[in-house]
């Protein structure tokens, strides 16, 4: 593929990422590219691309699913997912890319949530997600929400993560106490749990 494609690719997605609403979901994309390349140094361009664009419907207000019309959270989550891919969708329709890369960047976004395969690209993705969830966001998520919607968040958000990610997270540190116990309450929690399902 032509590097100009990929250069006016990159460039138009993150001018929309960079105005979104939340401040904080630019360096979230970055991160999430960021934690990709850690887990794979080899990652292929989709792999990177769908990383930095995965979230890209929540910087258009018009475009954005609303957490409120949804009364289970996982679906909120597939909704948010399968919207950001048809946003990049549009916009990768505006390029002459291969069918193969075009369809492995739109499985990837579809699936960056649930991640309900085997694809290790997709648990990848997901992994990295989530730690720059933690990583990144959970700060200004924190000053939005109230505790029990934060405990939610969190709870959901490392659920879903590996093992070797979970290892990662267990060494995060913040400067809202409050955090940091909501942290260790829920990494108690869940390694109670997967001793009593080992037993």
């Amino acid at each position: 593929m032509n590097i100009n494609y990929r250069k006016a690719i990159e460039n138009e997605i993150g001018d929309i990422i960079s105005r979104s609403d939340l401040p904080e979901d630019y360096v979230h994309a970055r991160g999430v590219k960021e934690w990709v390349i850690k887990f794979r140094p080899d990652a292929d361009w989709a792999l990177q691309l769908a990383a930095f664009a995965h979230d890209i419907e929540r910087a258009l207000p018009q475009r954005k699913v609303i957490r409120s019309k949804f009364s289970d959270y996982n679906d909120f989550k597939n909704a948010h997912a399968l919207n950001s891919a048809k946003v990049i969708q549009e916009i990768l329709d505006k390029y002459p890319l291969s069918r193969k890369v075009k369809n492995k960047i739109l499985s990837l976004i579809r699936n960056h949530e649930l991640g309900l395969t085997n694809d290790v690209d997709i648990a990848i993705l997901k992994d990295a997600d989530s730690l720059s969830f933690f990583e990144v966001n959970l700060l200004a998520y924190a000053e939005r929400n109230d505790e029990s919607e934060i405990l939610s968040r969190m709870i959901w958000g490392y659920q879903r993560l590996s093992k070797r990610a979970r290892q990662i997270v267990k060494e995060f540190h913040y400067e809202n106490e409050r955090l940091n116990e909501f942290l260790q309450r829920i990494i108690l929690s869940e390694e109670k749990s997967a001793l009593r399902r080992a037993e």
